[in-house]
């Protein structure tokens, strides 16, 4: 699904540059500063399809934080959507990058893929209401959006320290595996599969120690209210929204995807079971194959309709549930955290690493062979942001684990964050890894880069050598 050309419309808002005083990175006295917002942008709802109004996370947010030190500036950036085109990405960059008068590189944005929303949060159920001429938000685009949050997360500024923690949570599982019973490739929690659990995160407190943001990662997609009938945030939103309730005050959670293109939750049974009723499928409260039930709506062979209201409060409680796990672990490591660093250095780089692409040509799902032809070169971006001894490598595109571990395993830094889906869409799709391209599954078959190690090496090294280059600063 494409956004509507509506939504890709420039924003017509002056933006200001901020003053910056003279740049000097190298400097031993600075102070740094940070401050956070969040910004509402739930879409107006199709009256005939009126939320029920209990969970918090039946709402989407735009976070930003802002930082400062010896004249350099950043921002960190999370918005809960499905995803958004190149172009989205483009516009708004160039309005907050604009706004802090830094370059594009020193802002890393990163959409929550949640996929209870759609690409600009308007298209919830495909209906012309909801994604159509009728659609109605409360900013006209992204980037006028991105820009409320950054002026006010600059407002907010105020002397602040950063650390970095990580930790481990088990809420996910590969989803790629055979179907036990055609024996072909499908979309089946994988238990034995490559996994990440880490979650890693990166907190900003005032001098006091009060918490004034924290920049989170964990891999695990928010596909359980996908197709669900009601606007959801999912779990990333409800973990935001208990860091952000149990700390108090302004301060801001931001979530961001670590390599995540093969993990699911574990736990599928009530998403499905939501899916089922909208199917009015028969329900015995067991867990049910989630594929064929997703399938049945996904491509219209059943009309999407409401689902039962007890299926969706329980798909909603049981995400609520798993926001609160992760953010009590988010919350463990912001308490155990003592290494406070007042004067980071700042630093910045990305570039676009290109690979050959081909052009699919049938629309198998899964469990097939694809078929393909030659088409033009494919570009992911890939950059760095450094703050400090910490470092956040990031990926322009959806990657699997192990290629997410190389990046960890090469990275010459200690206190590594990745972030991917940041800084851009690549036309890509999902990046396999060597292991993992033969798979028959959704991500590879749709993949448009030809097969190979050339994108996996490309990613790794480029992101190696800009951490090198930053550590090589420090």
């Amino acid at each position: 699904m494409r956004i509507p050309t509506s939504f890709l419309s420039w924003s017509l808002v002056s933006t200001c540059l901020l003053p910056v005083t003279a740049a000097n990175s190298n400097q031993t006295g600075g102070q740094l500063l940070a401050g956070a917002a969040r910004l509402d942008i739930t879409p107006e709802m199709n009256p005939n399809w009126l939320p029920l109004n209990e969970y918090e996370l039946e709402k989407l947010y735009i976070r930003a934080i802002v930082f400062e030190n010896n004249g350099e500036r950043g921002a960190l950036i999370g918005v809960e959507i499905a995803n958004y085109e190149q172009l989205v990405y483009e516009h708004m960059i160039g309005l907050v990058a604009g706004l802090l008068n830094v370059s594009a590189s020193s802002v890393v944005f990163t959409a929550t893929h949640t996929h209870g929303a759609a690409l600009w949060g308007s298209g919830l159920f495909f209906t012309e209401h909801n994604y159509g001429s009728q659609a109605v938000n409360k900013y006209p685009t992204l980037g006028d959006a991105a820009l409320v949050a950054v002026k006010e997360a600059y407002g907010k500024m105020v002397p602040a320290q950063i650390d970095h923690a990580k930790g481990e949570a088990y809420l996910n599982v590969n989803r790629d595996h055979m179907n036990p019973l055609t024996g072909r490739w499908t979309q089946f929690s994988n238990f034995s599969g490559p996994v990440d659990r880490e979650v890693q995160v990166l907190t900003f407190t005032n001098l006091n120690n009060t918490p004034i943001a924290a920049y989170t990662t964990y891999p695990m997609h928010p596909v359980n209210s996908y197709l669900a009938g009601y606007c959801s945030s999912d779990w990333p939103d409800a973990m935001s929204r208990w860091i952000e309730q149990s700390l108090g005050g302004d301060m801001v959670a931001v979530y961001s995807h670590s390599a995540s293109g093969d993990f699911n939750p574990r736990c599928r049974r009530t998403g499905t079971n939501n899916l089922a009723s909208i199917c009015r499928m028969p329900i015995n409260g067991l867990e049910l194959a989630q594929e064929p039930i997703e399938e049945a709506i996904r491509d219209f062979y059943v009309p999407l309709v409401r689902p039962d209201v007890t299926y969706i409060r329980q798909l909603f409680s049981e995400l609520t549930v798993v926001g609160i796990v992760i953010g009590e672990k988010v919350i463990r490591l912001i308490s155990s955290t003592t290494s406070w660093d007042k004067n980071p250095q700042i630093w910045s780089k990305q570039a676009n690493v290109t690979c050959s692409g081909r052009a699919r040509v049938d629309d198998a799902r899964e469990g097939v062979p694809g078929y393909y032809t030659n088409s033009t070169g494919i570009d992911i971006m890939t950059g760095a942001l450094g703050l400090g001894d910490i470092v956040l490598p990031h990926v322009g595109a959806e990657i699997f684990t192990r290629i997410g571990w190389r990046i960890m395993d090469e990275s010459t830094m200690n206190k590594t964050m990745l972030v991917t889906m940041a800084n851009g869409w690549s036309e890509s799709g999902y990046i396999a890894d060597v292991e993992s391209v033969a798979q028959e599954v959704f991500q590879t078959l749709n993949s448009l880069l030809v097969p190979g190690s050339c994108a996996e090496d490309k990613i790794v090294s480029s992101l190696s050598e800009y951490i090198s280059e930053y550590k090589s600063t420090l």
